[in-house]
């Protein structure tokens, strides 16, 4: 039996308990058990009952105690549906879609912390991680086209965090001019020279595809400079500014090894 069904068991019942849900709906191919395989997600449809926004962070929080700490995730928010795609660093992934019953209405006001740098930075940073996770899946399933449009969102979302740390720093976000800035990720890092192990994994029969190793080479690359980014943005939590992150390179190679090369 595939993860994906257990898991989705195990998580109906969580947002059950969690939730006021008129109706859990399962979809993508665990409706059609013969096409899942490895590289699925568990899709999932969520009938609120009540229009009061969910709490996402206390959400993954739960969700974390019962699967595994969250390897990264990203939220996209319409007036009648919140959608969480969730990788947890067991290398489960679902794609939760939050369905109210009218627009979303709320008691209290948005926080103001939900604007601010911090909020901002941990929405990048996690957003990146989760697009890592689902390159390896694409690549799995031979779809270069999207795994290489991701990872170049993966470099794209660490120079907006470095964006994002100038306008902190300046308090401002208006630039006429730049400092004439160093941009890291757009070098290549030793991985990608065959120093490193995860490269050499490349090069195992199981892709046997020349642009899926230059596509991994652009991840891995961009992977060690997130966690060199992390080290510096760790820094700034001491600060209260930022929350503090943890280096999930090696955690990736792991995820790979699972996905690609077993």
């Amino acid at each position: 039996m595939m993860w994906q069904i257990n898991a989705a068991e195990k998580m109906s019942g969580l947002l059950s308990d969690l939730l006021d849900v008129d109706e859990i709906i399962i979809g993508g191919s665990l409706t059609t058990p013969d096409e899942l395989d490895k590289y699925s997600d568990a899709d999932m449809e969520i009938r609120l009952a009540g229009n009061t926004p969910i709490d996402i962070k206390a959400l993954l929080a739960a969700a974390s105690e019962e699967f595994a700490p969250v390897f990264g995730y990203e939220v996209i928010s319409h007036s009648r549906k919140d959608a969480i795609r969730v990788c947890f660093e067991n290398g489960m992934r679902f794609d939760l879609v939050f369905r109210y019953p009218a627009d979303k209405k709320s008691e209290e006001p948005e926080p103001a912390e939900y604007d601010s740098f911090a909020s901002k930075i941990d929405t990048a940073v996690n957003q990146f991680w989760f697009y890592a996770s689902l390159i390896l899946a694409k690549l799995g399933r031979k779809d270069n086209l999207i795994a290489a449009h991701l990872a170049l969102e993966m470099c794209q979302v660490i120079i907006v965090i470095q964006m994002l740390q100038r306008d902190n720093a300046k308090c401002t976000n208006i630039h006429r001019f730049g400092d004439g800035e160093d941009v890291p990720v757009i070098r290549r890092t030793p991985q990608t020279t065959g120093e490193c192990e995860n490269i050499s994994l490349l090069r195992r029969p199981v892709l046997a595809c020349e642009t899926a190793d230059e596509i991994l080479s652009v991840v891995f690359s961009a992977a060690a400079h997130m966690d060199n980014m992390g080290k510096m943005l760790t820094e700034l939590e001491r600060t209260g500014a930022t929350s503090k992150y943890t280096e999930k390179s090696d955690n990736l190679n792991t995820m790979a090894r699972k996905l690609l090369y077993s």
